[in-house]
């Protein structure tokens, strides 16, 4: 996180009109917004730089330097940056359509890249290179300003498309780019993805009544809602998640869907694929693929063996009746760790962000610092070193007790004021707090590496 701060000025943008929507440019429609808005919109941070990918991390070392052409082309078109025009030439006759949900019950550029899911990519109408190599306005977590994306999404019956969702001041828009399925399914199957039938608005104002805190924070962010991804490709996404980050997560399953999805477009130089199906992935996969082509390294064997389990279960539809079992999210906490590779975090992960158990509480080192620093006032977790199963419930309690309605949203908003990339739109005392509570935690640590220092060179004596 980014430890120094500064003021940011504020701009107040609008849209005119909603409908009819054309394919303009992102640039185009903010010059348009700029006139009438009452809302204020904060610019986006600057970038930090990124070295000019080649070669990393698992995907480079041994065993995949030598890289068939094919597959080293598909990983170069991962890195291709979207751009307004790019996706407006595609599939130019259909408009945006409207979702009709206002901004306090969804804001995408709160939600799709913030790390619920990893198959969503920001359209940035600036995307030069320096020297360098600094591109600017990227984010592995987004930014909070973005405003349009690319995506592919999987309908439950297996049909997939590519579509782009755009973020107005006003509302949430959607266009298809791909024309395989009616937009009538698409608008369904989107309103049960953002989970629309659930009032966010309603949500926030019990949780700001239960948190003088999180009240501070929903004035500044708001439509964070949780998603109901395609458990399938949620539960493989997420083992691919152990021991890593949000660029490696993407290529890695970016890579499982070049390798073994079905070509749905081609945008630039870039080839979208859809997310196989698990019947696909066991007959199609094998260990020595899936560490070569896509880059998987040890998780390779998780996911073959889940696939094993998820077939002796019965398939995909296994996953899903999770959905039925929301009286009781520890037995599906407990189903979901069956699956190789799967620990708490990951299940909760899933059953968060796929499986509507809306009390499920992922905790990670970032969870549980929130925890205590905000919501831990007997200092309870103050001695803890590590994250045991009687620490992790412990934690995810804190949450549920304080907020008893949806625990897992009202987790995700908290997570997401604490990304870098929401730091200009949070107030500076807020800001002050939290690097305030990461100075004093460092110096613990400091301290507690002295201390341990000093013991070892005693014995040593």
């Amino acid at each position: 996180m980014v430890s120094t701060r500064s003021r940011v000025s504020t701009t107040t943008i609008t849209f005119s009109s909603l409908l009819p929507l054309t394919v303009l440019s992102a640039a185009k429609i903010v010059s348009q917004e700029k006139k009438k808005s009452s809302l204020v919109v904060t610019p986006s941070p600057a970038s930090r730089k990124r070295r000019r990918t080649t070669k990393t991390d698992e995907s480079s070392s041994s065993p995949n330097k030598n890289k068939n052409d094919a597959t080293a082309k598909k990983e170069l078109n991962f890195a291709t940056t979207l751009t307004p025009e790019l996706v407006a030439s595609i599939n130019p006759d259909q408009k945006y359509i409207d979702l009709v949900v206002p901004p306090a019950e969804l804001r995408p550029s709160a939600t799709l890249t913030t790390g619920q899911c990893f198959h969503w990519k920001a359209v940035v109408a600036i995307a030069d290179e320096d020297e360098n190599g600094t591109i600017k306005k990227e984010s592995a977590w987004g930014t909070h300003d973005a405003t349009e994306w690319v995506g592919i999404i999987r309908l439950p019956d297996g049909r997939s498309c590519v579509l782009a969702i755009r973020e107005t001041p006003s509302s949430t828009l959607y266009r298809p780019l791909t024309t395989t399925v009616p937009t009538a399914d698409i608008e369904q199957y989107l309103r049960s993805y953002f989970r629309l039938d659930d009032s966010l608005g309603h949500l926030y104002q019990k949780w700001s009544k239960a948190d003088d805190r999180l009240a501070t924070i929903a004035k500044c962010i708001p439509g964070v809602r949780i998603l109901e991804q395609d458990p399938f490709e949620c539960l493989i996404s997420f083992i691919c998640s152990s021991n890593n980050n949000i660029p490696r997560i993407t290529k890695m399953v970016n890579s499982i869907r070049a390798n073994y999805g079905e070509e749905l477009l081609t945008i630039g130089d870039e080839k979208y694929y859809s997310f196989p199906s698990s019947e696909d992935l066991l007959a199609k996969g094998n260990d020595d693929d899936f560490r070569k082509k896509c880059g998987l390294g040890y998780r390779s064997k998780y996911i073959l063996e889940t696939l094993q389990i998820l077939k002796k279960h019965g398939g995909e539809e296994y996953l899903r009746n999770f959905r039925s079992m929301q009286d009781d999210p520890n037995l599906v906490q407990e189903k979901l760790c069956e699956f190789c590779g799967v620990g708490r975090k990951v299940a909760d992960c899933v059953a968060l962000f796929s499986l509507r158990q809306d009390d499920a509480i992922p905790v990670d080192v970032h969870v549980w610092n929130i925890a205590r620093r905000d919501y831990d006032p007997g200092n309870a977790l103050e001695q803890v070193k590590s994250l045991s199963p009687t620490t992790y419930k412990q934690v995810g309690d804190l949450f549920r007790s304080r907020f008893p309605d949806k625990a897992g949203w009202a987790h995700s908003l908290l997570f997401v004021a604490e990304l870098p990339s929401f730091r200009p739109v949070l107030p500076s005392e807020l800001i002050a707090q939290m690097d305030q509570y990461k100075q004093e935690e460092e110096l613990k640590k400091k301290e507690a590496a002295a201390v341990k220092k000093k013991k070892k060179e005693e014995k040593k004596k």
